[in-house]
């Protein structure tokens, strides 16, 4: 491969994961020819733990980050995924919806909550690989420090406990509540929905990217519903941020390095009113993305810094005047 497609490709792979151009460089050089840029997971597993992780991200990143859910960029490879977290406090965030543990309820049935079966399986300098138990699975989060690493997690041990539950990463093995649980089929991935839909928000998860280098929200949030069926994006900007609505849908949907989805409808934000909604669904059916569109300007003062810190990020992303999406029948439902 030459030197201007490796720069050319580089430039494709740090938009969809957001990685830094020199490490754009360093995976497309390694890369053997006609490997994707984006690949699938290899294995079901890892393509399943991948879901969950999404999940687990739109649940527990509920704080103001510079970067989408506190995740900076992303190295997706066929045998796991990499994840690189923005600061200290985005990481106490995800490894508290991580690393599993045992909590009693108030029903007084235990609850599992986090990552069922998911072990810390090597602590590097920077960071953790994560491995779910029995199977060929792989999650690195990389962070600030080992230290950062270290400090989150004796914090969590201590929050667990306090409240009379199980930290059950730190043992080597399952626990007996973890088997029953999974016994029990309670894990998401056991509901036949969710593991039809499971490449969605595996595919979205490796293409993290897209959230900051394309679309250019100063606050993204989502949900699933339907067990997984329905994965909702909320996007929000302040009042001189373009959308770039066209922009993503374009690269989600890109044939090479996007998802198998499909434009089936959108709706023009009217402020006071309603938002604005492109939907996106598979041509099997079996996932549907929606993306909601909305402003504000209700900055909190304590927040100030953040928001500098947002701005200055979205001011690197060369934008240009808005595309248009194609004209077709309006979004309707909310998952």
């Amino acid at each position: 491969m030459s030197a201007n497609q490796i720069s050319r490709r580089a430039r494709t792979y740090a938009l969809y994961t957001g990685a830094p151009r020199q490490v754009a460089c360093d995976v497309v050089a390694a890369l053997a020819p006609g490997e994707p840029l984006i690949p699938a997971p290899s294995e079901p597993a890892q393509l399943l733990l991948e879901s969950e992780v999404l999940y687990q991200v739109l649940g527990s990143q509920r704080l103001l980050f510079e970067y989408p859910f506190g995740i900076q960029y992303v190295e997706p490879t066929k045998a796991g995924l990499r994840l690189h977290m923005e600061s200290n406090t985005s990481l106490d965030k995800l490894l508290s919806g991580l690393l599993p543990c045992r909590m009693p309820m108030k029903t007084g049935r235990d609850q599992i909550y986090g990552l069922n079966g998911v072990r810390i399986c090597r602590r590097t300098e920077r960071g953790i690989e994560l491995r779910r138990l029995g199977q060929p699975t792989s999650l690195t989060l990389t962070g600030p420090s080992r230290r950062a690493f270290e400090s989150a997690e004796a914090t969590l041990v201590q929050r667990v406990e306090d409240h009379g539950g199980e930290a059950c990463w730190r043992t080597e093995g399952w626990t007996a509540y973890e088997r029953q649980w999974d016994a029990e089929r309670q894990p998401l991935i056991y509901e036949s929905v969710w593991r039809d839909a499971a490449w969605l928000p595996s595919g979205l998860l490796r293409r993290l990217g897209l959230l900051h280098t394309v679309a250019v929200p100063q606050v993204v949030t989502g949900h699933e519903s339907r067990l997984g069926e329905w994965w909702i994006l909320e996007l929000d900007h302040d009042a001189q941020t373009s959308m770039r609505r066209a922009e993503l849908v374009q690269a989600l949907t890109d044939p090479e390095h996007g998802l198998p989805l499909e434009l089936r409808g959108h709706r023009d934000l009217t402020p006071g009113q309603h938002l604005g909604l492109v939907l996106l669904t598979s041509p099997d059916r079996t996932a549907t993305l929606q993306l909601r569109y909305d402003r504000f300007d209700n900055w909190d003062k304590d927040h100030a810094d953040m928001r500098a810190a947002i701005q200055r990020r979205i001011s690197k992303v060369a934008v240009t005047s808005e595309a248009q999406l194609p004209l077709m029948p309006g979004c309707s439902g909310t998952g």
